[in-house]
């Protein structure tokens, strides 16, 4: 049988509790698991899975590393990995210059960044409690190589599969040997019977 994949839900304001139904609906129903994007704060949204949730394998994908500060969120992300038994991964990334620019925020270089909030993040763990697997937004090759020495995973947004050979190479050998390194790709998609019409809903987002 084919594995189902995992979904991506947004928290949309007045509908969180019916977010919350599915999230179960989709753990009754096999798929394998859910991954929360930034919009309608993603991390709260992975707190509520904890507790609504049984089995299901879920994360952040992802929390934008300059909106909060590291112990902030560490304490938060310690939270959530303790209320679900570890079935949360905690993933994070720099955003981009258009989000940057609205949220007025003054960001230095993302390699520097990254490496600095996860540094940041783990100082914290004695105080915080036992942390999650930390998951980097990954693109060019050497974010994907510092996802593979700083963290436990790497995920893309949009990455191509035609492409993705590539990418996945450039993560380093004791990443692509450990089965526990995660590795995930953001896709939108559209299901209908209507290919012409799933593609023109796909497209719009």
């Amino acid at each position: 049988m084919t594995a189902k994949p995992a979904v991506s839900l947004v928290a949309v304001a007045g509908r969180r509790r019916a977010t919350l139904d599915l999230a179960r609906r989709l753990e009754d129903e096999g798929f394998g698991g859910i991954y929360c994007p930034s919009p309608g704060d993603g991390l709260a949204l992975c707190e509520a899975l904890a507790l609504t949730t049984r089995a299901l394998p879920f994360g952040t994908s992802i929390a934008n590393i300059y909106t909060r500060h590291p112990f902030d969120y560490a304490q938060t992300a310690a939270v959530v990995h303790e209320l679900s038994g570890g079935r949360f991964r905690f993933g994070i990334g720099v955003s981009h210059g258009p989000m940057h620019q609205r949220l007025g925020l003054n960001v230095g270089k993302p390699l520097e960044d990254i490496r600095k909030f996860v540094a940041e993040v783990r100082a914290a763990e004695p105080q915080v409690g036992k942390l999650p697997p930390l998951v980097l937004a990954t693109l060019r090759r050497r974010m994907v190589e510092l996802a593979g020495e700083v963290a436990e995973g790497a995920v893309w947004a949009n990455g191509a599969r035609s492409h993705m050979a590539t990418s996945l190479s450039y993560l380093p050998d004791k990443a692509r040997s450990n089965p526990d390194f995660f590795i995930g790709d953001m896709i939108p998609t559209c299901i209908s019977d209507d290919r012409a019409a799933a593609a023109a809903v796909n497209r719009k987002t």
